[in-house]
């Protein structure tokens, strides 16, 4: 195994941790960050959204939105990027980023 992956000193979840701390990626550069599959990211966001609160910190969630006509998918409650646009049915879309704030920080 390398050692770049998380697991070693780290678990998945920590290592992620530390990258959300660094600014708002989407979960394709969260992969590649923290070195865990893309598909696992969402899994691991969903638990680190419900556990922020008792480490101090707040996961922020810049919604996707349609590349065609703007809309932004503010109410979706999923953390996964959407497939189409409900407006124009178009399917280039932003997918969401996501940034892990300290409480009191920023």
């Amino acid at each position: 195994m390398s050692r770049d992956t998380p697991g070693r000193s780290e678990t998945a979840r920590q290592a992620l941790r530390d990258v959300l701390r660094e600014g708002p990626f989407t979960a394709h550069e969260l992969s590649a960050r923290a070195s865990i599959a893309e598909r696992d990211i969402v899994a691991h966001l969903e638990h680190l959204e419900k556990t922020a609160k008792a480490h101090g910190e707040r996961l922020e969630i810049e919604p996707a939105r349609c590349e065609g006509c703007g809309f932004a998918f503010k109410k979706r409650d999923r953390l996964s990027r959407p497939g189409r646009c409900p407006v124009c049915r178009g399917s280039h879309i932003v997918p969401p980023r996501f940034t892990l704030f300290v409480k009191g920080g920023p």
